[in-house]
């Protein structure tokens, strides 16, 4: 029996915990003899496996695609979790991970400092130790392999135009409670101030524009008094360089429909919904032929082509919330960028989030305690400055300073590259240089699937396989990555094309895609669990068969049953409407008139351990009866959203105008009422309600018009009869 090739994992997140894996479960026993090294106490790497971790990432905030891609062939997520998990929960799905697939070894709080190939093996220097000990213990080891699942996210890059500002300065991944920040800076000088800046115009900059933005809304709305003092005065100015796309966590599957006996498409009022991921990642959209990848570079036309889907699909050129998100003009030719929040849009349009575009120079000329920005040839100053959260990204170059700069020089390193700072064949696995070194999940927002797949290449090229030693032989993708390093015209996210990564390592490594047995061809989403080695255990298929059965089920449900419209339903509600109201009463007790004013549902923290998401509705008007009395009016209610029965509810409020007092009714949207939206797309989604209040029986009937993934309007009609009550009230809600 030949020796085990022992491997050295260099970190415990996702990518070295699906690397080990691979190495020791998809191949003979004793084939692999597997360590990993991780500098924490813990496994996870950015993601926490408490709700209390303390990471770079917010145990409370959720990913942002759905569950079914943050995974792993070889393990279903529970049927009950969220479409879209917290932080915390996805720690705790590579915990099961590793306690389903064990047999290496992980040491935690050890960190590797130094690597170096010597005479064909990998010597590996480790220092363990942990904060709270003083005591450290280095140790040299030799290995095989090598593996470097340390990821991007080395260090936070603080630019230094700011050092010495007069307000408090963080980093996005450091803000947990805004309270924090804004308690410091009211002691920082004798003006506080009341903006809190952003800066940083892609993903991070939006994440948490929002999540801050959804602090203050709730801590302005909640029943309890709020322990900042003047909390409704703050806002959020976000500083952007160019207009981004902002998709919602759920999208459309047909945002538009066929005109019957026209070539012309018309817009679906009532669409179904999935995760945004679930529309976006489909192989059915591929041409036939070949695989071509469409990240990379991206041209005009292509651009064009993007921009039309996310225009369509999120239902909006974005114009209608603010000058600087507008996606209009000659923008359309250029490279388009994408965020995913499902609160940004309409905290914008309410004004709790203003966008400013430019470049920060740093503090102000005249006042110290504001920002200078440069927009082309124009400054201007943001002033009442109260903290500013650096939303810059992280430089990767500390994920990799155990090299000697030897092997950085044949990897071509690149610090000042944010896509690809080494150069890398098949994907961003390995170079041809050192075959016995490989990297895993080391590219810009990897995938999971295609992590995987990562793993699998190197399990397969370094157990003699020749398949994977002629794809490394004739790449040609390392060639193609260090032309994207200085392309103007590169993708946001270069290795973006989850289908073309996907189906190009099946290629490679012989995995064929589970297909429907009537298949003729590429069908369906792209997900980790429909590539499945053919030598894969019984547990692993079990897992991959559970994990599409639910995938299955929940895709037929859109369909049929109306799933996630409720929740769809619910998002675009949030923010400012005008209101129309129409009263006709039947008895000569209760006057007939309308109302006409605004009303608002502001976000807040759920206040019932049940719902995932909470509104407080608010709303102001003049009602003229048509007996010619007037008076101005108000009333408020609580909205919620379950996720765990698909279910929007609406409850009254007490006296307070904040605090729940009791149900009112619970929305049940009728399955099958979009079906002429497919013939025609201008019959709405439509939910019902009946419920009896004390002695009076509300008939509640809605009717949601969509526009892609936003609302264009929505009305409710409720008829109400009792012993001293009847009449029937229509209140329909537009921007």
């Amino acid at each position: 029996m030949s020796k085990a090739k022992t491997v050295c994992i260099i970190g415990a997140g996702p990518s070295g915990i699906v690397a080990a894996k691979t190495l020791v479960h998809d191949h003979p026993k004793n084939t692999f003899h597997v360590t990993i090294f991780e500098a924490l106490d813990r496994i996870g790497g950015l993601w926490p496996v408490s709700e209390k971790d303390d990471g770079i990432v917010n145990p409370d905030m959720c990913t942002n695609q759905s569950r079914h891609t943050v995974s792993f062939s070889g393990l279903a997520w529970p049927e009950s979790t969220p479409s879209f998990p917290k932080a915390w929960q996805v720690g705790q799905y590579l915990e099961r991970y590793i306690e389903k697939y064990p047999g290496y070894e992980i040491r935690k709080n050890t960190r590797v400092v130094k690597a170096d190939l010597r005479d064909g093996k990998w010597t590996v220097q480790t220092r363990k130790g942990t904060k709270e000990s003083s005591e450290v213990v280095d140790q040299t080891h030799e290995f095989d392999h090598l593996i470097v699942g340390t990821g991007f996210f080395g260090k936070a890059k603080i630019p230094k135009i700011l050092e010495g500002f007069a307000k408090p300065v963080v980093h996005s991944s450091e803000v947990r409670d805004i309270k924090d920040i804004l308690v410091k800076s009211s002691g920082s000088s004798s003006s506080s101030g009341k903006r809190i800046v952003v800066v940083g115009g892609q993903m991070s900059g939006v994440e948490i524009a929002a999540a801050i933005a959804s602090q203050l809304s709730s801590a302005e709305n909640s029943p309890e008094e709020s322990s900042i003092p003047n909390i409704s005065e703050y806002t959020i100015t976000h500083v952007v360089q160019n207009p981004l796309w902002i998709m919602p966590l759920f999208f459309p599957k047909d945002p538009v429909v066929d005109v019957a006996g026209s070539q012309e498409k018309a817009q679906n009022s009532s669409p179904d919904f999935l995760p945004v991921d679930l529309v976006a990642y489909n192989l059915g959209w591929k041409p036939p032929g070949p695989l071509q990848n469409t990240s990379g570079h991206i041209s005009v036309e292509a651009a064009n082509l993007t921009h039309t889907f996310m225009n369509t699909y999120i239902g909006s050129d974005q114009s209608e919330y603010s000058e600087h998100l507008a996606m209009i003009g000659e923008v359309r030719d250029f490279t388009p960028y994408v965020t995913v929040s499902d609160s940004y849009h309409e905290f914008v349009r309410s004004g709790k989030i203003n966008t400013s575009k430019g470049k920060v120079l740093g503090a102000g000329k005249e006042a110290p305690e504001g920002l200078l920005l440069q927009d082309g040839e124009n400054q201007s100053q943001i002033d009442d400055v109260a903290a500013v959260v650096l939303a810059t990204g992280f430089d990767a170059s500390p994920s990799l300073d155990f090299f000697s700069p030897e092997p950085l020089q044949h990897l071509q390193f690149g610090p000042t590259s944010d896509a690809f700072p080494l150069a890398l064949n098949i994907h961003s696995t390995i170079n041809k240089a050192f075959p016995s070194l490989g990297f895993v999940g080391f590219y810009r927002s990897p995938y999971w699937g295609v992590i995987e797949m990562q793993a699998r290449y190197l399990s397969a090229l370094w157990t003699g396989d020749s398949k994977a030693s002629e794809a490394l032989a004739s790449d040609t993708t390392l060639e193609s990555m260090l032309a994207l390093r200085t392309d103007p015209r590169r993708a946001q996210f270069p290795m973006g094309d989850y289908a073309y990564l996907m189906e190009s390592f099946s290629e490679i490594l012989s995995i064929p895609r589970t297909e429907p047995s009537d298949s003729t061809g590429r069908t369906g989403l792209v997900l980790p669990a429909r590539y499945v080695s053919p030598t894969a255990s019984e547990t692993e298929k079990h897992e991959a068969s559970t994990a599409l059965s639910i995938i299955d089920k929940l895709v037929t449900d859109s369909t049929t049953a109306g799933k996630f419209v409720a929740r769809a339903a619910f998002r675009a509600m949030q923010g400012d409407w005008k209101l129309t109201r129409k009263i006709t009463s039947r008895i000569a007790s209760y006057p007939s008139g309308t109302l006409t004013g605004n009303a608002y549902l502001k976000p807040r923290a759920p206040t019932d351990k049940d719902a995932d998401m909470e509104y407080l509705y608010l709303e102001t008007g003049s009602f003229a009866a048509d007996n010619g009395l007037t008076f101005t009016a108000k009333r408020s209610y609580v909205h919620r959203y379950t996720e765990s029965t698909d279910t929007l509810s609406v409850w009254f409020t007490k006296a307070d105008h904040r605090t729940v007092d009791y149900f009112f009714h619970s929305l049940q949207f009728v399955a099958g009422s979009g079906s002429e939206s497919s013939k025609t797309g201008k019959e709405p989604w439509k939910a019902n309600s009946s419920h009896l209040c004390i002695k009076d029986l509300y008939d509640v009937e809605y009717e949601f018009f969509f526009s892609g993934a936003g609302l264009r309007e929505w009305s409710m009609e409720y008829t109400v009869r009792g012993p001293a009550k009847d009449y029937t009230i229509r209140s329909v809600y537009r921007r």
